[in-house]
């Protein structure tokens, strides 16, 4: 049998689908009927936002469409990706063109995918169309590594990108241009969101159907736009209490693990059943739990184990949780909310421990039910639980005269670490995996939030907004441009200078990983990552192969980006 490199390996567990080529997306994504409605969505006319937390597999169809679109051969596919939006935040408080600097960057990108597409399909690319991009590539590069640049003596607007979208379509045969931008508007900036939005509804028509990745609880639009109006929201997260579920996660693993891997797991495919449950639905925490379960993690594998799965579902539970407290860092102004977020989470686990203890494992519940009206605030906190996918709204239920609920399922490797299945001591897999997969679907816990946060929690969950740096009076409000007192002009600290200067800490490596760091190099902030060129410094640690070398810059490029 034959044996399987680190390289290889590297790419079979690649968790984000914007790295994969074409034919490894083909070969190892698993395409589910839910899946292929999304798809004919994304493929066709008119705007959409692809919803869901970090993970869920927005990338993955965004590029599944991008290259069906260009097989099919009827239409102009323009696949964008935006991560680094986050890196131009600094100008927005340095440069006084900054929004005009940014709707360039955002345009530009559109142009330059426009080309490399027009190039991948064998189409001959516009002398307009060449002309934009000539200079393009440069003016985005150094926008994204915070070097200083002139305002391009040409530039373009939105509506002359979109007439230009429009003749360079239909100069090449083809209907209809549809634009898949991925990775927009996660900027932790809301100027940069709103100015996005302000764009993205000037790049449509009839002939341009523009379609983006968006987070739930984080997305802030503009004022004119309205979602539902000017998009269609489509949601993109499988459900884990789906019939056909745990088959579409063992397709996973079929067409992503090779031989020699898979063997090891012959005997022990309940252990498969148990990381994909506690997946909670999102693809790349399944994939980062097997490669653990597989010893992929340490470079070194080995067979699997229940210790070795309970220790992965357990280090999952603490990655969500960290991607959840790391807002508390890029959206500074909401540090309160992130602390009432953590405090209702755990409650919430706790309520659920005590409703399922001494039920039968039917009858177990992994919902939390809220009152309704949901107070401004709750919804604010809740979203952004629903953002690093904690919770996942379950809909709304009416209990007659009791009133209104509002339903919310907790992530089941949250859940599952805490025991809050009320299954006893010394459980075993199959009586996780028949507790969640059998349990009654109407079953929840009622908790009012104030029981758990406080009654007075309305009142304390306030804005965490920066005194103004001349008297130090607190602002009147998040979009104040001048003290209420002094009259100075107000500045807000660049979030994104602020994070590359964040410990490794922050990154939720594992313990062995970050010693390793600590200790053998001098590698401490993520801007250290971020400046570690060829990852020289990361290789020459023990015990650290290319699967944790790309997996370590990865975390520290996520944590400035999205």
């Amino acid at each position: 049998m034959s044996t399987v490199g680190e390289p290889l390996l590297a790419s079979v567990f690649e968790e984000r689908a914007e790295y994969l080529s074409k034919d490894e997306l083909s070969e190892w994504t698993t395409t589910t009927k839910a899946d292929r409605a999304i798809l004919a969505k994304l493929k066709g006319p008119g705007a959409k936002l692809l919803i869901g937390p970090r993970g869920s597999g927005k990338s993955t169809l965004l590029r599944q469409a991008y290259f069906e679109i260009q097989d099919e051969g009827q239409n102009l596919a323009i696949y964008v990706n935006y991560s680094k939006s986050l890196a131009l935040e600094p100008l927005f408080h340095k440069t006084a063109n900054a929004l005009q600097l940014f709707r360039q960057w955002v345009l530009l990108k559109i142009a330059i995918g426009a080309s490399e597409s027009m190039r991948e399909c064998g189409l001959k690319v516009p002398t307009g169309l060449r002309e934009m991009t000539i200079e393009a590539s440069s003016f985005i590069k150094k926008l994204e590594s915070g070097a200083t640049v002139e305002f391009p003596e040409k530039f373009t607007t939105p509506t002359e990108l979109l007439h230009a979208l429009e003749t360079w379509t239909k100069s090449s045969g083809l209907k209809r241009c549809i634009l898949l931008l991925d990775d927009a508007a996660h900027a932790f900036s809301s100027e940069q969101q709103r100015e996005f939005f302000e764009i993205f509804r000037e790049l449509r028509s009839r002939a341009i159907s523009p379609k983006a990745a968006v987070y739930p609880g984080i997305t802030s639009y503009s004022p004119n736009f309205h979602v539902g109006h000017e998009a269609e929201l489509v949601e993109c997260w499988y459900r884990p209490d789906d019939e056909d579920y745990l088959i579409v996660m063992r397709d996973i693993v079929t067409r992503r693990i090779p031989p020699t891997l898979l063997s090891r797991l012959k005997g022990r495919e309940e252990l498969v059943d148990y990381l994909a449950l506690a997946s909670f639905g999102l693809p790349r925490g399944f994939l980062v739990m097997l490669s653990q379960l597989l010893g992929v993690e340490e470079d070194e594998t080995h067979n699997p184990t229940r210790i070795l799965a309970d220790k992965a579902i357990a280090d999952h539970g603490a990655s969500v949780r960290q991607i959840f407290f790391s807002l508390a860092e890029k959206l500074p102004r909401y540090r309160k909310f992130v602390d009432f977020g953590g405090d209702l989470e755990s409650g919430s686990i706790r309520h659920l421990q005590s409703y399922n203890s001494g039920r039968s494992s039917r009858s177990k519940a992994t919902v939390i039910a809220y009152p309704g009206p949901i107070e401004s605030k709750l919804a604010r906190i809740i979203a952004m639980l629903e953002y690093a996918g904690i919770i996942r709204d379950a809909h709304k239920v009416s209990r007659g005269e009791k009133g209104v609920y509002h339903r919310y399922a907790i992530h089941y490797s949250l859940l599952i670490e805490s025991n809050a299945l009320g299954l006893g001591r010394n459980f075993s897999v199959s009586d996780i995996i028949g507790a969640l997969s059998t349990r009654d679907a109407h079953a929840f816990s009622r908790v009012n939030p104030s029981s758990i946060l406080g009654k007075d929690y309305v009142g304390k969950c306030t804005l965490d907004l920066l005194p103004c740096q001349n008297c130090g009076a607190p602002r009147f409000s998040e979009d104040a441009q001048f003290c209420m007192k002094c009259g100075r002009q107000l500045r807000s600290a660049s979030v994104y200078e602020e994070l590359i200067q964040s410990p490794i800490e922050n990154l939720g490596l594992t313990e062995k990983k970050l010693q390793g760091l600590l200790q053998h190099t001098e590698i401490r902030t993520v801007s250290d990552i971020l400046m570690d060129e060829e990852n020289v410094q990361i290789r020459g640690v023990p015990h650290i192969g290319p699967v944790w070398t790309a997996r370590i810059r990865r975390y520290a490029e996520e944590f400035v980006s999205v």
